[in-house]
């Protein structure tokens, strides 16, 4: 577990709704690596392909990058990455590839 999440005794905030929610969190940390840039840079390029009336590709950056700064803030998502590398680790052992 890292230590950012070792050391988490605060609630968990809620996860961002709005673009301002969105920008507050990733100024704060709250994201991976890139992930504030790459939020700029994505929401740019898909609100300049959305007509007024379809912003669908809009949204899904911004569902994509608060569901990245929810598994960021959950204090078990590191735990849960391990669990995930050592179940397929143990896999690849029991069946090894040809």
């Amino acid at each position: 577990m890292s230590a950012q999440h070792a050391e988490a005794t605060h609630p968990v905030p809620p996860p961002p709704k709005t673009v301002a929610d969105i920008r507050a969190a990733l100024r704060q940390g709250r994201g991976f690596p890139g992930d504030a840039e790459s939020f700029e840079a994505d929401l740019a390029r898909a609100l300049d392909a959305s007509t007024p009336a379809d912003l669908h590709r809009g949204s899904q950056v911004l569902n994509e990058c608060a569901g990245s700064i929810a598994a960021f803030s959950d204090p078990e998502f590191d735990a849960a990455v391990e669990e995930g590398l050592d179940l397929i680790a143990e896999i690849k052992k029991r069946r090894p590839l040809p």
